[in-house]
């Protein structure tokens, strides 16, 4: 799964990388390279046995398409025992930054589940990547069932194409142009599958969606990307079920604001207004900080925190290169998150620390006293897993009121009522 942008996966994984080159880090079913030497077919076997046992399988028509599909095909420089890991692997970059990857095999085997797909149906699928998932994609629907996959970027178009062929897929349509149009000529499609992370629903999508149809997309909430499969019914798209995610972003006429910006000396800062937030949160850093002890931070409360605070951000810095362990090059880098916000009394920022259960505060108070609310907030309500939250997206003009439930997100297309089992609104 993949670009249109960035497309495939991001930084923020609920499941964390192994290190090849280090056996005790080795998941379940993924045997020692210098003393197993499998097949193909037999790390196609152990790596959806282990997705099995993660609970990552729950469709048994993904579970033969995962253990039909020859990965290492989509991903030709790669030793198999990258290819079948459990891991998302960045396939293209622009000035440094990926923008396409392979994604993680666990959130394309839940993602796939999600879309109910059968035989027959009609797919279109934002985001080329390598083409695994398109090739995942064609397996389910069958002969009798057609995938259409669009990337904006034609050298990924170009090699998804070459890699559906050689895996023997080559019925499935690889285009070029901007996912952010979808493609009008096989619509109208049973499912729509985005993989690539959006923070809004693009009026085209919701037209070519056949009634009755499910919409698949890593729907930004600030924080993280939450998986969610929406149902469309009449005017609205109602979710069936949400799972906690992270992919790359969209890119094409719709890319949105949740841009990444380097911070020289802190890393790259992620958020709804990076752009306009990075110059006075790098100048807020280098002062004196004011200490707090707090408990660290969940993710639930974060994606919770990113729906009350368009300030919300997230500050990752790559773990450093080392030449002599690889395995170690490849790990995530290391996130933190905060809150910037600007009062009458200035600009105010509150990180939470990367090591320490402590909250570092910088210029005025608002940050702090807005994050001391809303904890108290969070502890006083019953907020449920993100799993549990229900997610109504209304194409705009929508003006109808918001349950009482429901926190309300208004995006240039859409307006999203997302209940999260509390009353924060």
């Amino acid at each position: 799964m993949d670009p249109q942008a960035p497309q495939s996966d991001e930084p923020v994984m609920p499941l964390a990388p192994p290190d090849l080159q280090d056996t005790s880090d080795i998941p379940d079913g993924v045997p020692n390279r210098n003393t197993d030497n499998p097949s193909p077919a037999e790390w196609r076997e152990r790596l959806t046995e282990q997705l099995r046992r993660q609970g990552a399988l729950r469709n048994l028509a993904v579970e033969r398409a995962i253990l039909t599909v020859p990965r290492h095909l989509f991903l030709p420089n790669h030793p198999l025992a990258e290819a079948y890991a459990d891991i998302a692997i960045a396939t293209h970059w622009e000035d440094g930054v990926p923008v396409s990857s392979a994604s993680q095999p666990a959130i394309v085997a839940v993602m796939l589940a999600q879309l109910q797909i059968i035989p027959g149906m009609r797919v279109l699928e934002i985001g080329a990547g390598t083409g695994y998932n398109a090739a995942l994609l064609a397996e389910i629907v069958g002969p009798t069932g057609s995938v259409t996959t669009v990337d904006i970027d034609p050298q990924i178009t170009a090699e998804a194409s070459a890699h559906l062929a050689a895996a023997g897929y080559p019925r499935v349509r690889v285009m070029t142009g901007d996912g952010a149009l979808g493609w009008p000529s096989g619509a109208p499609y049973d499912r729509i599958e985005l993989t690539v992370g959006a923070t809004d629903i693009v009026p085209t999508w919701f037209a070519q969606l056949a009634a009755g149809g499910v919409l698949t997309l890593p729907l930004s909430l600030g924080m993280t990307d939450v998986s969610v499969a929406l149902r469309k019914q009449g005017n609205a798209l109602i979710s069936e079920s949400c799972e906690m995610c992270g992919f790359m972003r969209l890119r094409g006429q719709e890319a949105d604001d949740n841009k990444v910006i380097a911070i020289p000396r802190y890393g790259l800062l992620r958020g709804e207004h990076a752009e306009e937030i990075a110059g006075p949160i790098a100048r807020l850093l280098t002062t004196r900080p004011r200490r707090h002890f707090t408990t660290p931070p969940d993710s639930p409360f974060l994606a919770y925190l990113a729906m009350r605070s368009s300030g919300f951000f997230s500050l990752w810095r790559d773990l450093p290169e080392r030449p002599d362990n690889p395995a170690h090059n490849r790990r995530r880098p290391r996130g933190r998150y905060g809150v910037y916000l600007e009062g009458p009394d200035g600009p105010s920022l509150a990180i939470y620390a990367l090591r320490f259960p402590m909250l570092l505060a910088y210029g005025a108070a608002d940050a702090e006293h807005f994050l001391a609310t809303e904890t108290v907030r969070w502890r006083e309500h019953r907020v449920l897993p993100i799993e549990q939250w229900r997610i109504i997206a209304h194409p705009r003009p929508y003006d109808a009121p918001s349950p009482a439930d429901a926190t309300r997100l208004i995006r240039r297309h859409t307006v999203f009522d997302v209940q999260a089992g509390a009353e924060i609104a």
